[in-house]
């Protein structure tokens, strides 16, 4: 069962990469230009929005570009707590009488709540280090 389980779960994370891995391929090329638009007198399709922020500070540019990774991450988290939230009340909903259900989606839902508030913890702090970051505004 658990093998079986392992399987599908590579296979949907393979067929995800392979569908990503296409855009990827067939995604336009993207050109530097001697112009003085965007980061450092380099026009990116990524960068734009960092403004005069990346161009303040000495590797203003990887500290945006992480900030867009945490944005992504935040987002990402926020998605996965939802699921795991509706599916766990499903589980719960559908218990029944089966005590062991029960208390299991309780312990995903208490488990998941925990998560949440561990990762807005973490984000408010990768906030205060992070120069530019989105509490700082534009």
């Amino acid at each position: 069962m658990l093998k079986k389980m392992i399987n599908i779960i590579a296979t949907g994370i393979v067929a995800v990469v392979m569908v990503f891995s296409s855009f990827m391929i067939t995604a336009q090329p993207a050109f530097a230009t001697d112009s003085n638009v965007g980061i450092f007198g380099v026009e990116t399709a990524i960068l734009k929005d960092c403004g005069d922020k990346a161009e303040d500070s000495e590797g203003g540019g990887i500290f945006c570009i992480l900030n867009i990774v945490l944005e992504v991450f935040t987002y990402g988290v926020g998605i996965a707590g939802t699921l795991g939230i509706v599916i766990s009340g499903v589980q719960y909903l559908t218990a029944r009488d089966n005590e062991a259900q029960m208390t299991k989606a309780k312990s995903r839902i208490i488990n998941i709540v925990i998560g949440l508030a561990v990762y807005a913890v973490m984000w408010g702090f990768l906030q205060w280090i992070l120069p530019g970051g989105v509490l700082r505004g534009n």
